[in-house]
């Protein structure tokens, strides 16, 4: 008897404690690094990209989060800034969210502004009440030339709630 109400009274503690962690009110911070990209061009090939982010959930499961990006590889730089909303199942942890992101690329002497559209899936899995590991998809479409620009990937990211 004592095992079992030992049982339901950690499973109900570890219950609570992932939901407070969507609460109005609650900070987020999160680093991702992203690589594996499939484009509509043969010109982009797998590689390591850093973001961070930022945000607040303004809402009970909503959060607005802004952040940064950079890609550097061979001449190629690529610097980005967004914002996104996310909306977070509480039951399961699985997210989705939607932000654009204007960025910066530069390659060689040849040099662009572009915006994207960056619809995310992810999964936050909790590590103890305050940190986490995100795997998300993603998907950043571009808006002047899709099929140069617009990408499909995959990011693994840890998040800090606080």
């Amino acid at each position: 008897m004592k095992k079992r109400f030992m049982l339901m009274l950690v499973t109900l503690m570890l219950t609570l404690g992932a939901q407070a962690q969507f609460e109005q009110g609650t900070w987020y911070s999160n680093i991702s690094t992203t690589g594996f990209e499939l484009s509509h061009s043969d010109a982009t090939k797998a590689r390591l990209a850093l973001s961070a982010n930022v945000g607040n959930f303004i809402a009970d499961n909503i959060a607005l989060l802004v952040g940064v990006d950079g890609d550097f590889y061979d001449n190629h730089t690529q610097l980005g800034v967004g914002t996104q909303v996310r909306y977070y199942f509480q039951t399961c942890g699985v997210y989705g969210g939607l932000g654009v992101q204007y960025s910066y690329t530069k390659v060689g002497d040849f040099d662009k502004s572009l915006m994207f559209l960056t619809p995310e899936v992810g999964y936050t899995f909790f590590l103890n009440r305050y940190l986490t590991i995100e795997p998300a998809v993603y998907y950043r479409m571009n808006f002047s030339d899709f099929d140069a620009y617009s990408k499909f990937g995959l990011k693994l990211g840890f998040g800090f709630y606080f």
